[in-house]
């Protein structure tokens, strides 16, 4: 399926409510597109995947409301918690000639391991490894790994506790 027709019919499911059986249903349809997908993927409305094809889930994984993952490959584990508003992008733009606008992109890759939750508002820069059983404070920017179990918090995000 292409790019366009996927987040067309992903946009159609957003009609319905961010609740209840609809969570699945976005789930089933993007298991169905991304490159692996483990059983039981929620989705809420107006989830944005840019590249699904670069996006792999494990078991229970939920993705909250207007959530936005794009750039190189995004790997969640079981069981992995993502509040709203979240922004999960494993790439970079590059420089060339003294701008952005046309330099080379620069895929990398974003893993959060299992049982780790993302407070709302998070944002999870590219080349970042998330350890199991994190929490990761809302309105946080995590721009280094996330040893296991750790709670991070700030701009840019340090270990709390």
């Amino acid at each position: 399926m292409s790019p366009e027709r996927f987040h067309f019919i992903l946009n159609l499911y957003n009609i319905f409510p961010p609740v209840g059986k609809y969570l699945s249903w976005r789930g089933r349809f993007v298991a169905k597109h991304i490159a692996s997908c483990g059983d039981n993927l929620k989705l809420a409305s107006r989830v944005n995947i840019y590249n699904p094809q670069h996006l792999s889930c494990g078991d229970n994984v939920y993705i909250g409301y207007n959530t936005y993952i794009g750039g190189g490959m995004v790997r969640l584990d079981d069981e992995v918690v993502i509040g709203p508003f979240c922004c999960i992008v494993a790439g970079n733009h590059t420089m060339k000639d003294g701008s952005y606008r046309f330099g080379p992109y620069d895929a990398g890759s974003i893993e959060i391991g299992r049982g780790t939750w993302l407070g709302a508002h998070v944002t999870i820069t590219n080349n970042v490894k998330i350890g199991k059983g994190c929490l990761i404070a809302a309105n946080s920017v995590v721009t280094h790994d996330v040893p296991d179990g750790a709670v991070v918090g700030g701009v840019p995000a340090k270990i709390i506790r």
